[in-house]
């Protein structure tokens, strides 16, 4: 889910957009709604963070957070108690303080991200329906319009403005040796690896966005059919002669490419043939949507550079044909061999596209 699904979704509490402490009951998992119930730690910002990273909170089960009593400094890290835990005051105490506090049971005290504690800022952006791959909005939302909270969060070294951490946000427990010292301290770790089943919203918008075809970018079957003709068609208009014959070639590959792009993002059920070639490419992984625009990126890949050594040697065979015209047939050999020399890309991206070289 996005920002902008995510700050709909309605909790007892009102909605997640709202400065509230979050309570999902959405949740599957139960080691979430634990840290996120009862006005314990973890509130809206945290997941407002999360999300901007692509995990996709509601599809987390409590099979896939894997909890440690120490941290394995990889990906999100939500350091918290079992138990009510009685530690030491920290900093400046007051007349009222006394020496020590209460840590409630199921309460996040500190949340890691690569073993490095968050430190955040939470602001409000203007809700914009944008996040398509080409970056282009599909309705405009002026100044007046909603907002939904906007998180951004890193080590506070970096910024200097980011006031609290995620979590307990208590004065002399914002360190991970601070954390680690007080008993019983656990580590909900939650993988940020692409594969994961819950890694969505972000991880999916690169790889549309990896899918480009020469300057364009492309989300479907049919927007990558129209660049296709779009180039073909563009090349076929500069073309004045072509004794390779390679324009023949050109054409078996683009139609070529168009027929795996349509199995791989056009609904079309792939051969067993097509399907085999793209977990050759791609890999398997459990984010089926990743695989795919991994592959199509690959694809597109070869046929934009197929298409652009051919834009090279029709161009060069046209100053081969201006510099006769100026110097006779003897004064062509340079332009001549540049020709020859991307008939030869040519040729090699030709094979590499009807080989099943992606990679």
């Amino acid at each position: 889910m996005n920002l902008k699904e995510l700050s709909r979704i309605k909790t007892r509490y009102g909605s997640v957009g709202t400065d509230r402490k979050l309570v999902v009951e959405a949740f599957s998992s139960g080691k979430l709604r634990a840290l996120a119930n009862d006005f314990r730690g973890l509130d809206s910002s945290f997941f407002m963070w999360g999300t901007k990273l692509g995990v996709e909170w509601d599809k987390i089960t409590d099979k896939e957070i894997k909890t440690n009593t120490k941290p394995v400094k990889k990906g999100i890290e939500i350091a918290y108690v079992d138990k009510d835990v009685k530690v030491p005051v920290k900093g400046k105490k007051s007349w009222y303080s006394g020496d020590y506090f209460t840590i409630s049971k199921f309460t996040a005290v500190l949340v890691l991200q690569d073993g490095k504690p968050m430190w955040y800022t939470h602001g409000w952006k203007r809700v914009s329906n944008v996040h398509t791959a080409t970056g282009k909005k599909t309705q405009r939302s002026g100044w007046g319009g909603r907002q939904v909270p906007d998180v951004t969060a890193g080590p506070r070294s970096n910024y200097s403005s980011r006031d609290k951490t995620f979590g307990m946000n208590q004065l002399g427990y914002q360190s991970l040796s601070s954390v680690m010292a007080i008993p019983g301290i656990k580590f909900h770790h939650i993988s940020l690896e692409e594969d994961m089943p819950y890694m969505g919203a972000g991880v999916k918008r690169q790889m549309r966005q990896a899918a480009q075809f020469g300057a364009s970018k492309f989300t479907t079957n049919d927007e990558f059919k129209r660049i296709n003709d779009q180039y073909f068609d563009e090349l076929l208009k500069q073309r004045l002669n072509d004794p390779k014959r390679l324009a023949a070639k050109v054409k078996q590959a683009s139609k070529y490419c168009q027929e795996l792009i349509d199995a791989a993002i056009g609904g079309k059920k792939p051969s067993a043939k097509i399907q085999k070639i793209m977990d050759a490419v791609s890999g398997h992984s459990s984010s089926q949507e990743a695989d795919a625009y991994r592959f199509v990126s690959s694809v597109g890949s070869k046929l934009s550079s197929l298409y652009n050594y051919y834009g090279y040697y029709i161009n060069a065979l046209e100053k081969a044909k201006e510099e006769e015209k100026k110097y006779g047939k003897h004064g062509i050999a340079f332009s001549k061999n540049d020709a020859e020399g991307y008939a030869k890309d040519v040729q090699q991206y030709y094979n590499y596209i009807m080989k099943n070289q992606f990679r």
